[in-house]
């Protein structure tokens, strides 16, 4: 594994977390049901679908945990073992939890496997994906009978979380917010790892 290939494969991780950046799509759209009975249609219209957003973040977690085996290619070329770079991922309890996450949702879930224990002790999983539509995100807002419409014309100003919860229910974070960590941190293993002799 020469470093201009591993180079290639974050520029694709990097490629990942743009995509995730960017808001704009066909929208959404789902039905609620008051405690009177009365069910209403909300839609959202101008911003990427949860399911595409959540493709994607399935996707980046999954992506960013399979560097690690390129990763190990690249370091034993260097003359160091495998396990420098094990040693780094349980060193860091942020990526421990990336890949936690990475092999729940590869795998069906984290088991009795020894291969697929939780490396954090934590056993993460990802929660609901909530969208923030603030009012300079909206370009109009229609409310009917039993409908609830709302046009999305700036989606940058939309906030999106994806909250990841511990096995105990309690908030560990955002999603997001690990995947850039991630991406950042197999930088540095990956820049660490060319200074190794």
């Amino acid at each position: 594994m020469e470093y201009s290939e591993l180079e290639k494969l974050i520029g694709r991780a990097d490629r990942f977390r743009k995509r995730l950046h960017e808001k704009q799509g066909d929208g959404t759209g789902w039905p609620f049901t008051l405690e009177n009975g009365e069910t209403h249609y909300i839609s959202i219209h101008g911003v990427k679908s949860p399911e595409e957003l959540e493709d994607d973040i399935s996707s980046m977690f999954i992506w960013l945990w399979n560097l690690k085996d390129y990763v190990k290619k690249y370091v034993v070329k260097r003359g160091k073992s495998k396990d420098w770079v094990e040693n780094k991922v349980n060193a860091d309890p942020y990526l421990c939890i990336c890949a936690d996450l990475a092999n729940a949702l590869k795998h069906g879930g984290l088991d009795q496997n020894p291969r697929f224990t939780s490396r954090s002790g934590k056993s993460p999983q990802l929660g609901v994906l909530r969208y923030q539509v603030p009012q300079k995100a909206i370009g109009s807002l229609c409310i009917g009978a039993y409908d609830l419409n709302v046009m999305v014309t700036n989606p940058k100003f939309v906030n999106l979380e994806m909250i990841v919860l511990g096995e105990d229910g309690k908030k560990l974070g955002d999603a997001f917010k690990y995947l850039e960590y991630a991406l950042k941190a197999w930088e540095k293993i990956v820049s660490d790892a060319g200074k190794v002799v």
